[in-house]
């Protein structure tokens, strides 16, 4: 969704829509994802014990952003702070939170299987996993294509118990 006017600003000068939902700069999810493709691209080369605190990274990162919401990632503090400080310019487009923020939810799940792989020794298992984060990430990275956003998108049309309310 793309804001047509301004969004409107509470207290914390964070932009809202009509209803109080977070909506954020669609260029943030984008770095993010970058910045992931990295980290576990590096992750997977280096192996051993900087592959393991790379994997334990960028679990918390997941973990921080889907648990407390994006206005705490550590990667959209970073592009935030970036954008302020070479004047970026407002965002070509907003979109409300829920899709990425359930994207990260998705991805700190993975993780969570890919650090619990690393900790009892299944490490074909966890590369597995590693491997499919960033292959997502890097989706989203270079064109634009956020997969558990679709999902989330899926999952809020679905009738009763299985589906999201918004």
């Amino acid at each position: 969704m793309t804001a047509t006017t301004a969004p409107a600003r509470r207290d914390d000068g964070l932009a809202r829509d009509d209803d109080g939902r977070l909506l954020i700069d669609t260029r943030g999810p984008r770095v993010a994802a970058a910045v992931t493709v990295t980290v576990l691209a590096v992750a997977l080369a280096a192996g051993g014990p900087v592959r393991t605190a790379l994997v334990l990274w960028q679990w918390g990162v997941f973990g921080v952003s889907a648990v407390l919401g994006l206005r705490w990632s550590v990667y959209g503090n970073v592009f935030r702070a970036a954008k302020r400080r070479w004047d970026l310019g407002p965002p070509p487009a907003v979109e409300p939170e829920a899709g990425p923020r359930f994207a990260q939810a998705c991805g700190f799940a993975v993780m969570t299987v890919a650090v619990v792989a690393t900790l009892v020794g299944a490490e074909a298992v966890a590369t597995a996993a590693v491997a499919t984060v960033l292959a997502l990430a890097a989706l989203l990275a270079a064109f634009d294509i956020c997969i558990g956003c679709r999902l989330y998108g899926l999952l809020v049309r679905l009738p009763g118990p299985l589906g999201l309310r918004r």
